[in-house]
């Protein structure tokens, strides 16, 4: 037996092993576990379902904030113009042509019979009835707070005395709403639109749902 033939080849042991041999390691490491991937993450989505609730509850407090601070100054301005209602909408064209129909008015009740003379554009209540109606003073009767008033529309033919209420022949002090001491034209209009045609107050809700929703997100 020749001495080549009994012969072992060497073995050698590489400490830099082949790229081949890198991949195939790499081949066969064990990805991690889906459960545990969700484990993970969960307190992530915990977090982040404990915001939503809070962003919710921070926008419906902004919301109640701007009604509050509207409410608040309406009630400011109210005193202020000792009437109840010191913004008031021009709905229909009786007083063409010094207001046009959907004109802004703004109103002054304090001193209003001292102020009050022929001429003058007031806006009333008449009982019974809950839209007020804005008109001139054609004639007055007495003086202070027992002085009675006779209106009329600038785009009428007759007097008010039609709208009165029954058995009413003239406009007494706790009739009145206040004088009109300035106006702002055609602003009105979107009460007057939103009067006419109900569905654009649903519109307008959807549009405002609309715009939280994408707020939110």
């Amino acid at each position: 037996m020749s001495s080549s033939a009994n012969a072992r080849l060497p073995v050698v042991i590489s400490a830099n092993p082949s790229p081949q041999h890198n991949a195939a390691r790499r081949s066969t490491l064990i990805p991690i576990p889906l459960p545990q991937i969700q484990k993970r993450k969960r307190p992530v989505a915990m977090f982040s379902s404990l915001q939503k609730p809070r962003q919710a509850a921070a926008q419906l407090m902004n919301f109640a904030l701007i009604l509050s601070t509207a409410f608040m100054m309406w009630k400011g301005i109210s005193v202020a113009a000792d009437s109840s209602s010191p913004i008031v909408v021009v709905l229909s064209g009786s007083m063409e042509p010094a207001f046009q129909r959907g004109d802004l008015l703004i109103l002054w009740n304090r001193n209003v019979w001292r102020e009050t003379a022929v001429g003058e554009v007031v806006v009333y209540n008449v009982k019974g009835k809950d839209i007020p109606i804005v008109h001139r003073v054609v004639r007055k009767f007495g003086v202070g707070d027992k002085a009675k008033l006779l209106t009329k529309g600038d785009n009428n033919v007759a007097d008010d005395t039609d709208l009165y209420a029954r058995g009413q022949d003239y406009l007494e002090r706790g009739d009145i709403i206040g004088s009109v001491v300035g106006y702002v034209p055609f602003v009105g209009y979107v009460t007057i639109m939103l009067t006419e045609h109900p569905w654009l107050k649903t519109a307008m809700l959807g549009i405002m749902g609309v715009l939280v929703v994408l707020q939110r997100e």
